[in-house]
């Protein structure tokens, strides 16, 4: 919901990345999508491979990895399950909301010298959360099922799912539960690899003479900087300490350059790498300089400071999170076709900075509502606080609390005073009805209800 009166108009694109990252940074949103993850490995993946079946959670972030990490194990605890979950990550993660750093080693807690690839080979840990990490090259044949809560597309998508197909004696199948995804675009992106793949046109090795020469023309570095760097980098008796200040030359003349040609910069830079790197296992240069400047340019790359997409993060001071719902839109297999695909060669080039289309921020919270929302109205709203109201003045649920009554027979009760609550609009509100009897959305809101009616309790 927007709570601020002005309605001020961003890029849609932007806004909609952000805002979805904000909703699903929500402890309800992380909650509900970790319980789902473990009720779904519990009933499909755990017995799955002779009772060895694995999982891989699939973050958008770090921040998403280590919340999703802290819940999967809260929920783990609760449930006195005889196995833990593992993330991994990179670097130090603060949470925004508590200030604590986490980092791999401070929450797996893994004895010396045990990896993380270890630990999940033992029953001791089951589900992997990952935040771009062992998205590729990860070879575990016990890895089952695997949990997306990330965009994919392309070869991310096809390199990311493809750590599932590792075979082992009792393996017959594998499963994705995709929280992100469109069906089709995961379809679309595995095509072209299905059959013969073959390159679309030719990769022409003279477009490195042409990346190199637009990179000279940003005049951020010398000839003789890359001699200096490539003289120290090529002799095992020097320090490779030496080669940092010559890159931390370029990187200050870097950072003198506008916003515009510093993407531009770096985009290049990347191009060569790729386009060198691929071509390079096909032919031989005799060109010393080329190969200069690729070890030059991948330790610059690494130098440089990553890109920040520039997001209007004033956006989330302008909106409240309202209510959170997952439902199912998809189920089953996805048949490819059995024809040969072309693909593009690696092309290099300035990136395109076209600004996105704009739209007011009502507006594109209603698209989001639109898309993903359950469309309540404001009467829908006043019905279901009347009726939360009618449920903790419920006499009848208000005498089995008590500390002589189990968890599970407290929340029977509960679950059949919602129902018959709900029951009370099927004649006169008979949409609302539908809306909240809906599977998903049902066992979303009796979860969280009961959730906030329990802790009422000083006895617990």
């Amino acid at each position: 919901m927007k709570t601020v009166e002005r309605d001020k108009e961003y890029e849609k694109k932007k806004a909609i990345q952000l805002l979805t990252s904000y909703v699903d940074l929500q402890p309800h949103a992380i909650e509900m999508k970790s319980r789902i993850i473990l009720d779904h490995f519990l009933e499909k993946t755990a017995n799955t491979i002779r009772g060895r079946g694995r999982a891989m959670v699939v973050t958008r972030s770090r921040l998403h990895a280590v919340k999703y990490y802290l819940m999967l194990k809260k929920l783990m605890a609760d449930k006195f399950l005889p196995f833990k979950p593992l993330v991994a990550f990179s670097g130090t993660v603060k949470d925004p909301d508590t200030g604590d750093e986490h980092t791999e080693i401070s929450l797996n807690r893994l004895p010396a010298k045990v990896s993380i690839t270890d630990a999940f080979k033992t029953l001791e840990y089951r589900i992997l959360v990952v935040a771009e990490k062992f998205q590729t090259g990860f070879d575990e044949p016990f890895l089952h099922t695997m949990y997306v809560d990330k965009k994919l597309g392309g070869v991310n998508a096809v390199q990311t799912l493809s750590r599932l197909n590792r075979t082992i004696s009792g393996k017959s199948e594998t499963l994705v539960l995709d929280f992100v995804n469109e069906a089709d675009e995961i379809q679309k992106s595995f095509q072209p690899y299905y059959q013969t793949t073959f390159l679309e046109e030719e990769t022409d090795p003279n477009k490195l003479y042409d990346l190199q020469s637009e990179l000279e023309q940003f005049g951020i570095y010398k000839h003789e900087d890359i001699k200096e760097f490539a003289a120290v980098f090529f002799n095992p008796q020097e320090k490779t300490e030496k080669l940092q200040p010559i890159l931390d030359r370029v990187v200050n003349a870097w950072r003198y350059l506008t916003d515009e040609k510093q993407e531009d910069f770096k985009s290049i830079l990347q191009s060569f790498i790729r386009l060198y790197a691929f071509v390079s296992q096909l032919i031989t240069f005799e060109d010393v300089e080329l190969e200069e400047l690729y070890v030059f340019a991948k330790n610059l790359n690494r130098k440089l400071p990553k890109r920040k997409k520039r997001l209007p993060h004033e956006i989330i001071d302008a909106v409240d999170l309202d209510s959170f719902r997952i439902q199912e839109t998809f189920t089953g297999s996805l048949p490819l076709m059995k024809d040969n695909s072309g693909v593009p060669c690696i092309t290099g080039g300035r990136p395109q900075h076209e600004e996105g289309d704009k739209d007011l921020l009502s507006h594109i919270i209603k698209t989001l509502n639109e898309t993903h929302g359950l469309n309540l109205t404001e009467e829908d709203k006043v019905d279901i606080e009347r009726m939360k109201f009618k449920l903790e003045e419920n006499e009848g649920l208000q005498a089995v609390m008590n500390e002589n009554n189990t968890l599970e027979n407290i929340r029977y009760k509960f679950d059949k005073v919602v129902d018959s609550l709900l029951l009370g609009f099927v004649n006169n509100k008979i949409d609302l009805y539908k809306k909240l009897t809906d599977p998903n959305v049902n066992a979303m809101f009796k979860q969280k209800w009961f959730e906030g009616y329990y802790r009422q309790f000083d006895y617990r």
